[in-house]
């Protein structure tokens, strides 16, 4: 497989059609690690090495496939005869609020930083500013770009220093 790598695009690389939902990709790529993951070759520095190339291109794949801008602008240089895309061309398409330093954007936080959001909201509304001030930290480590959550922040640090 190391050897032909360079000569295969994503969709063939984790075989599976062009056109394959969200699923298909993710059960693709799991099954793809369970057969090339390189622990699997421990002990064999030679054999471990190829697998890590491998399953870093997958891994690539994977991500770029999965995330639906990134997909969309790899299916147009796919059209183009380029089979991987660009580094740089990939983190310029991840959404606002996961690059450093962008503003908030309309795209949703992270599935692990709204139960955090939950929970400051229900803090601000049982009156406990201190509680969801804590929580708006913790969110905004995760999600470290969304301006939304450091302006809910500065709003809620603002209503404790004027008590």
């Amino acid at each position: 497989m190391a050897r032909s790598l360079d000569e295969l695009d994503y969709y063939a690389l984790l075989g599976i059609p062009s056109e394959a939902n969200l699923d298909a990709i993710k059960e693709a790529f799991r099954s793809f690690a369970r057969r090339f993951h390189p622990d699997r070759f421990a002990g064999d520095a030679q054999r471990m090495a190829e697998a890590t190339r491998v399953y870093t291109r997958a891994t690539e794949a994977y991500r770029v496939l999965t995330h639906p801008e990134q997909r969309r602008t790899y299916d147009e240089l796919r059209r183009q005869g380029q089979l991987r895309m660009d580094p740089q061309a990939a983190r310029r398409s991840l959404r606002p609020s996961m690059q450093p330093g962008r503003g908030a954007s309309s795209v949703p936080p992270p599935a692990r930083v709204r139960p955090l959001l939950a929970r400051a909201e229900q803090a601000l509304a049982a009156g406990d500013s201190k509680q969801a001030r804590l929580h708006f930290q913790i969110a905004l480590q995760h999600d470290p770009g969304n301006e939304l959550i450091r302006q809910r922040l500065a709003e809620v640090e603002a209503q404790l220093k004027t008590r």
